[in-house]
Formats: structure tokens, sequence, C-alpha cells
């Protein structure tokens, strides 16, 4: 199955981010509580009717020099959907590629060169990950579309007051909180150390940043992978109008996802 592992390593590094907080969204829900000052300003912030946001995010793989730095800026509207643009830039070789991306729920379009030799000569590759996670605690598709990031929120427990600060010019109140760890992705048995997030809220209780940083390994891998995330929400109000892509320019590689996740799961 090297075709497996060589598709890890080019495709995912485009999409693997999103991937990432799409799997971790997945869950129960509302495990903050009503009280938790960081899942009540995620169910406030996800009322707005649409916005934009910027994305900036590391993986690194530990003992390597593997991983990828990505960024760039997405709008967003309230009925799940959000499209953008982000670069990503290899560590160990410090190539750059553009990615265009949409969301829509659980599922994401991609389309960039970079990926060519994987869609079959389809401009967009899509990843279902409705079914992908188990969590603690049970599992259910997690709902609200590209807000992937506040549904990670709405299940933060033990949320409590750090401080003060400025975010973009905004005064906001940082807050920083726990959330269960995914237990299987695709049944492969995954063991990641408990995640958590930073958030700042403004004095309307709408979420103006939140990072989260996930440390772990799949199956019988070695290798620790440590995601570092920011989101920056820097403006509401907008509402985009966001059309997911034609169906005969779409790829699904949902499939080889999986398989490749079940191939680096064996170890080296």
């Amino acid at each position: 199955m090297e075709r497996g592992k060589k598709w890890i390593g080019a495709g995912v590094a485009v999409v693997i981010v999103a991937a990432a907080v799409v799997i971790l969204a997945q869950g129960s829900g509302g495990g903050g509580g009503a009280l938790n000052a960081i899942a009540k300003a995620a169910e406030v912030t996800q009322r707005e009717p649409g916005g934009r946001a910027t994305i900036k995010a590391k993986v690194t793989v530990s003992n390597s020099p593997e991983g990828l730095v990505e960024s760039g800026t997405m709008d967003f509207e309230n009925s799940g959907r959000a499209q953008g643009t982000l670069t990503v830039k290899g560590l160990s070789n410090g190539k750059e590629a553009e990615a265009e991306s949409i969301a829509d729920g659980t599922t994401s379009y991609t389309s960039s060169e970079g990926l060519e030799s994987i869609t079959e000569g389809k401009k967009w590759m899509k990843l279902d990950l409705a079914g992908a996670a188990k969590l603690q605690g049970g599992a259910s598709p997690a709902q609200g579309g590209p807000q992937e990031g506040l549904k990670v929120l709405e299940r933060v427990m033990d949320a409590e007051e750090v401080g003060t600060d400025d975010v973009d010019g905004v005064p906001a109140t940082h807050y920083r909180g726990n959330f269960p760890a995914t237990e299987e992705i695709f049944g492969v048995k995954t063991h990641f150390s408990a995640p958590h997030a930073d958030v700042w809220i403004d004095s309307q209780d709408r979420v103006r940043r939140m990072r989260i940083v996930v440390t772990g390994s799949i199956g019988q891998s070695s290798q620790s992978t440590t995601t570092e995330m920011d989101i920056n929400f820097v403006e509401f109000g907008r509402v985009p109008k966001i059309e997911l892509p034609p169906a005969d320019e779409v790829f699904d590689a949902t499939s080889e996802f999986e398989s490749g996740i079940r191939e680096a799961a064996k170890g080296n």
C-alpha cells in the first residue's frame, strides 16, 4: 500500500488542518455547559449572519523535519458554508502552494495544482468526514458546517478566565479550557493528549480569536503530530454567496484519505 503513504504525504498537506478541525468538532456538542463562557460565546458567534476570518496553522511531526504551515482568509455564513484561499508551505522543502477551499458542514472541497495527481483530471478534491471520528462521550456528525472551530468550542470544559487583551484593537477577555480528545478516526485508535483552547471574547460575547493545540498519534505509529491553529474573526455581518463546485468537476477522495490514515497507523 505504498500508494496510500505517498498520498498522505502529497494530498493531505493541503487539507489536513481543515480535516483535523472537522474531525475534532464531531461529537455530542454542548460539553461546556450553559454557564461556560467559551461555549456561550461560540453559540452567540454562530448567530451572526456571516463574516470573515483569518486562519494560521502549523503542523509538525516529532523527530522529523516534515510538516507544514498554512495561512489565509475565509468568508463564512451561518448556514454552514465558507470559502477562501489558503497558502500552504512545506517545512522541509520550503515549497509553497495555493489552494482554494470551500467547506459545507463536514464536507470540504479543495482545488490546487498540487492535487492534480490525485483528482484524476477533476478540478476539486472532496473529503466527507461526517463519519470519521468517535469521541469520548458518544459521537454524532457536527452541525454548523464551516464554523467547525466554533463547534469545537461548544464542547470546551473547565473554562477559566486568564486575563484581558486587545485583539486587532478590540478589547477582549482571554479564557482557557479543555475539550474531549478523539478516540478513533475511521476506526483507527488515536492517542491524543487532552486538546486545549485559548479563546478571546469581546464585550458582545462574540469570539474574536481562538487558538487550538492538539498533539497525538494514530494506531501503532511512533510519530506524534502537533497541530497549532489560530482563527481570528476579523469581520461580522457580511453574508457572502457561496456555491458548491459542479458535481462533474469533483473527485471524491474520502476513501483514499481513509485508506491513507489506516496505512499510516500501522507505523514504520
